[in-house]
């Protein structure tokens, strides 16, 4: 789990990430005693057929260097540094984040997987994921969504993991439609191509990211609520509905996925999403 969070950490689309993920369990480097006895350039080039190639050296590196801390601090075995945080969250979060290669958002998806097979971490959702909970109506008491799950861990963590993937595909979606522009090419359809190509890496970028840049929240606030994430789907779904099935297909299922979204707003039992009503307050502060 700690090298699934660590790859996919990394800013790369999550098909190649899981595809490296796969190749090293099938080598056997799940196995801490397999991947203690490889050389640098064993795991290079592991990485590198499963994929990884862009970040295949760094890689490489953090994996040795994970190996030695973990055969070192906790004599080959996750579970002692479990045992040496006492079952607190805050400290196994503490702990793991001292393997390379795990950032925030590192720390974060590892705690999504682990939940499954440590539940004294349970529950826990990173904050994307949170975010999109709120959005679908779930709320952000993770108490009472734990409570819904009837206190799974299991399906906490793959609660945790879909709601990720949920955005994702919808970026993904629109920028297959944006690249479905430029065939045939003209010059109003290339524009056109190009927007919704950086709409799409937005929307699904902002899920590799383990905080959103106040900017983003400042212009582009239209983001974090039902209606205006809704609206903004269905402009862009309407933009895509033509000529081509790529875009006919696209372009009804990002506009669809936007309806839903509306009609989230209009149920009176599902409130705002949270991080639309801070935004609101921290721009009114700006002002003054």
């Amino acid at each position: 789990m700690v090298i699934d969070a660590m790859l996919k950490s990394r800013p790369i689309s999550h098909d190649l990430s899981q595809r490296a993920v796969n190749h090293l369990i099938e080598v056997g480097f799940h196995d801490i005693r397999k991947l203690s006895e490889s050389s640098w350039e064993e795991r290079a080039m592991a990485l590198k057929d499963g994929g990884y190639n862009r970040y295949r050296e760094q890689g490489a590196t953090n994996l040795g260097e994970m190996v030695e801390l973990v055969n070192d601090k906790y004599a080959g075995d996750l579970n002692n540094l479990l045992k040496k945080a006492k079952n607190d969250r805050k400290k196994t979060r503490q702990l793991i984040k001292e393997i390379k290669g795990l950032g925030d958002l590192g720390a974060d998806l590892f705690l999504n997987n682990v939940q499954s097979v440590w539940p004294s971490m349970a529950p826990f959702l990173d904050g994307r994921s949170l975010e999109t909970a709120d959005k679908v109506g779930l709320g952000t008491d993770l108490e009472v969504i734990y409570a819904e799950l009837g206190r799974d861990c299991v399906s906490m963590s793959r609660l945790a993991n879909g709601l990720r993937i949920v955005n994702i595909v919808v970026g993904v979606l629109m920028v297959l439609g944006g690249i479905s522009q430029f065939f045939p090419a003209s010059m109003s359809s290339i524009i056109v191509g190009v927007y919704v190509i950086i709409f799409g890496l937005l929307v699904g970028g902002l899920e590799f990211l383990p905080n959103v840049p106040d900017y983003v929240y400042r212009y582009a606030s239209f983001l974090f609520s039902f209606l205006g994430r809704g609206g903004f789907y269905i402009f862009v779904g309407s933009i895509l509905l033509h000529d081509n099935v790529l875009r006919y297909i696209a372009g009804s299922l990002v506009g669809f996925i936007g309806l839903g979204y509306i009609a989230l707003e209009f149920i009176p039992s599902i409130e705002p999403p949270s991080n639309m009503r801070e935004t609101d307050q921290g721009w009114g502060a700006e002002q003054v």
